[in-house]
């Protein structure tokens, strides 16, 4: 329980990362068809926008959600597995103006911060609105590694933890368990 897993050279981190990659371009384009179908629809149901600037306008926003995809693809595999330290955790009372029918009113929120240090010392820092549970897994001081292509980070120390996060699905799992109950790749334990 301490130490860094070798588990992450599994396959089925691999298979994991590879079904991400092609989920992600499937709703990219699933997204950039119903856009370009709805402009079109929209223009010639509403008759506010005429073809073929509807077609134009769909496809212009359809290509946008081509390229975003494309993007965190270049991100994904610039990425590198790098090793650091948990140097902040910070709880922030915050609000937001929301609209409620025809009336704005403020609501509070919580966001929850978490800074990691690298060990090279560029600092990485995750918000989470209104959920604690990934923020209190991590303790200032706790040697963390970022594996590539993973956005959360495997503790080095996880003998005092009853719980354990997987980093493919961020889904919690018992500490006994050796593979994740959602995604099904091995722990990094």
């Amino acid at each position: 329980m301490v130490g860094f897993s070798e588990k992450i050279n599994d396959p089925m981190y691999e298979n994991y990362r590879k079904k991400t990659r092609k989920w992600s371009f499937l709703f990219a384009i699933i997204l950039a068809v119903v856009t370009i179908v709805g402009f079109v629809v929209y223009g010639e149901m509403s008759g506010q926008i005429k073809m073929p600037h509807s077609l134009f306008y769909g496809l212009g926003i359809g290509a946008l959600f081509i390229v975003i995809a494309l993007l965190q693809e270049v991100k994904r595999k610039t990425d590198t597995t790098w090793d650091g330290v948990v140097a902040d955790r910070q709880i922030l009372q915050k609000t937001e103006r929301v609209r409620y029918g025809n009336k704005m009113k403020t609501v509070p929120y919580t966001l929850y911060v978490l800074k990691v240090k690298r060990d090279d010392g560029k600092i990485f820092t995750h918000s989470v609105r209104d959920n604690r549970t990934i923020f209190d897994y991590y303790q200032i001081g706790e040697r963390v590694r970022h594996h590539k292509g993973f956005s959360y980070y495997e503790k080095y120390d996880k003998s005092k933890d009853s719980k354990i996060l997987c980093v493919a699905c961020l889904t919690f799992n018992d500490i006994h368990d050796d593979f994740c109950k959602k995604c099904k790749v091995p722990l990094l334990k």
